[in-house]
């Protein structure tokens, strides 16, 4: 019954947008052009170089060494061992979806058991600290409040690993496949892969423009509400609805934070192909959105 019901909003959805692409067309375009501006413009210049030099520090080996220095503060923090504390480091640098991509490639590599990789993938969800001082910074107009944002989204999750750590700490061989490679071996997987995740964002926050911007004009709402629906489908367009707003910078500031720490469906989706290979669970990822965003908020609000 529950994959009837599934279908059926499958289905519905799908009429929508076609109903929506004969009813306005030049809306596809719109979405398009606007998607492809916002890859181009923000999210490409500020990722790929990340994706790039972590996926290298993975496949030459030195993510390993660099996890067996930092172990023993991880350890103590997160009761985590094997790569877990380079995924941790490189999540907070890199921004997401990399730390589901990075957590995928170390338990593909056996660097991580399966209980380490739905553990990770419950608090390795940081953004990008180039997009939050940089683009935020400029949608909000105060560095101050996008360094801010940066911060408590970092505590928040580094909160949240804390809270649902494992009991004990679980000893394995953590094996290393990623020894005796070259440079020059290295170096092209790590921009192939780089570059088919990040086509993979720029198709997902295509069609999440297109669905949100849809579905707002047919709803016809105000800006407050566009923005809402647009920033839990797409947490980048969201964010450049924000100036809209006719509110104060500290509400601005509040649905920033929300977007990026819930992550929106289209980081959802991305999260879901990384590990779609694998026999690790989505829920992780979910129920870890929801305890982080409810941690924000009130870190927020507090602070």
């Amino acid at each position: 019954m529950k994959k009837k019901y599934q279908e059926l909003f499958a289905v519905l959805i799908i009429l929508f947008l076609y109903l929506g692409i004969f009813i306005n067309p030049s809306l596809i375009i719109e979405s398009g052009i606007s998607s492809i501006n916002i890859f181009k413009n923000k999210l490409f210049p500020s990722i790929f170089p990340f994706f790039v030099l972590a996926s290298l520090l993975l496949e030459l080996g030195i993510a390993t060494k660099i996890s067996n220095k930092l172990n023993p503060i991880f350890k103590r923090l997160f009761h985590v061992e094997g790569n877990s504390s380079f995924i941790i480091l490189v999540s907070i640098i890199s921004g997401f979806p990399s730390g589901s991509k990075y957590v995928v490639e170390s338990y593909k590599n056996k660097t991580i058991d399966k209980n380490t990789a739905n553990y990770l993938l419950t608090f390795t969800h940081f953004a990008n600290p180039l997009f939050i001082l940089g683009t935020c910074g400029l949608i909000l107009n105060s560095l101050s409040l996008a360094y801010k944002i940066l911060v408590i989204q970092i505590v928040s999750n580094l909160i949240l690993g804390i809270i649902l750590r494992p009991k004990e700490i679980k000893t394995f061989k953590a094996i290393n496949n990623y020894q005796n490679k070259s440079f020059l071996e290295a170096l092209p997987k790590a921009i192939n892969d780089a570059i088919k995740l990040l086509l993979f964002m720029l198709g997902s926050i295509t069609f999440f423009m297109f669905f949100s911007k849809l579905l707002t004009s047919f709803l016809s709402l105000n800006p407050f509400f566009e923005t809402i629906i647009t920033g839990i489908l797409d947490m980048t367009s969201g964010i450049s609805l924000v100036p809209n707003i006719d509110t104060t910078n500290y509400i601005r500031g509040l649905l920033v934070l929300t977007f990026i720490t819930f992550g929106s469906f289209s980081v959802h989706l991305q999260v879901l192909n990384n590990i779609k290979e694998e026999d690790l669970e989505y829920k992780y990822f979910f129920f870890g959105r929801i305890i982080e965003t409810s941690i924000a908020l009130l870190l927020y609000i507090t602070f």
